[in-house]
């Protein structure tokens, strides 16, 4: 923890955890307000369910390249410039995806959307370690993920509304006025947090040596895997859930926003459990709990999938207990994981959200190949996630508490 780092801040822990929440929310509303629009731009741009199914794969490959880049650039030059630079961008590229009268120039701004979406997700993890210990991370991650957590709630909703109301391109319009509100927030309220600039940071030499050293740590590795396979599952979901729902089983646009919605309200009350919770319990105490939960889930959405249970409930009911075990893994997970390298924070999150983002594309990239109209894709996917986080934890991790 830097005494430094919070003096220039000057925040309070809940000032913080509000400030950090408005900025990663950035990235859930680029995901999660588009989802119900997915099926409309397909036909606006006249392309197919899984080639807008695959938009959204460019989009998650645009986070994961971001996420190599965000940590060592904010190591070089600190964490505010660069989190603001980010914004301007996402805002030029949102208002871009609502202008794009092609496919593929959509899906090039997609991806540049959401490279610059992903500053404020790696840049969160590095500024929360910038600031406070492995215990006090935990709880304070807890607590942006449930302020992160009411985006995916009011997301698909409010694109839902919007969509039927003035058309998909209109979110991207909301995406674009929500990107200039947050710049001018974090203009005002963000202190630079970075306890050093590290004049190395950049060279290629020391950045691969700083990467190699921080993915090899057999501690580091194991929960970077494991969290990886909760973002699988979750992501799995992202990909397919709109096509499934509302083109297979027939749920209204609306509806599914508030289904959707619903599943998040689920993973916020479990956020708020899960930093009630931290610090009465391990880590590890939370991780085990939580990935009990999330085996149970995903075991029963993909036996309900594979026994042809064609109903809303049988999809949504599960992934809700998936994504309340989410919210108990997630914060404990990450903030272990950081506490791992307190000197290279930017650079950790960057191979964290690196690895976690990439094995997410490759699972909507093998979600969308498997597509058949039918939710079993999405439903077995998530089942394999669900049930590899606790071997995962056990296996590699090595105990600490």
């Amino acid at each position: 923890m830097s005494e430094s780092a919070r003096a220039r801040h000057r925040l309070g822990f809940f000032a913080t955890a509000v400030l950090l929440g408005v900025l990663m929310a950035s990235l859930p509303l680029s995901v999660d307000s588009t989802l119900p629009s997915m099926p409309l731009a397909a036909a606006d741009l006249r392309v197919s369910d899984g080639a807008i199914q695959f938009s959204l794969s460019i989009f998650m490959a645009g986070i994961a390249a971001g996420q190599l880049f965000y940590g060592p650039v904010s190591d070089r030059f600190g964490r505010r410039p660069v989190l603001l630079a980010a914004f301007a961008a996402f805002v030029a590229a949102a208002a871009g995806c609502a202008l794009s009268a092609s496919f593929e120039f959509f899906v090039v701004l997609r991806f540049l959307q959401d490279l610059a979406a992903c500053a404020a997700s790696v840049l969160a993890r590095a500024i929360v370690r910038d600031l406070f210990d492995r215990e006090e991370a935990a709880k304070m991650l807890a607590y942006v993920m449930m302020m992160y957590g009411f985006a995916p709630i009011v997301g698909p909703v409010l694109g839902a509304h919007l969509t039927v109301a003035l058309g998909w391109r209109a979110v991207y319009w909301f995406l674009a006025i929500y990107g200039m509100l947050t710049l001018a927030v974090a203009w005002r309220a963000l202190g630079e947090t970075a306890p050093e600039r590290r004049l190395d940071a950049l060279r290629p030499g020391p950045l691969v040596r700083t990467y190699s050293r921080i993915a090899g740590h057999r501690d580091f590795a194991g929960y970077m895997l494991m969290l990886s396979a909760c973002f699988c599952g979750l992501f799995a979901f992202l990909a397919a859930s709109a096509t499934s729902l509302i083109n297979h089983i027939g749920v209204p646009i609306e509806t599914y926003g508030y289904l959707f919605a619903g599943c998040m309200a689920v993973y916020v009350v479990g956020s708020w459990v899960s930093a009630r919770l931290v610090g009465r319990r391990s880590v590890r105490g939370m991780i085990l709990a939580g990935g009990t939960i999330m085996a149970c889930a995903g075991a029963a959405m993909a036996g309900l999938g594979i026994a042809g249970v064609d109903t809303v409930w049988a999809i949504v009911l599960p992934m809700a207990g998936y994504m309340f075990a989410f919210s108990f893994i997630v914060p404990s997970g990450q903030a272990a994981a950081m506490s791992i390298f307190p000197d290279r924070a930017g650079a950790a999150s960057s191979v964290l959200g690196f690895v976690q983002l990439s094995f997410s594309v490759l699972t909507g990239l093998v979600v969308g190949h498997f597509a058949d109209g039918t939710q079993l894709p999405m439903t077995v996917a998530i089942g394999i996630a669900s049930c590899c986080p606790i071997p995962i934890y056990l296996l590699v991790v090595r105990p600490r508490g």
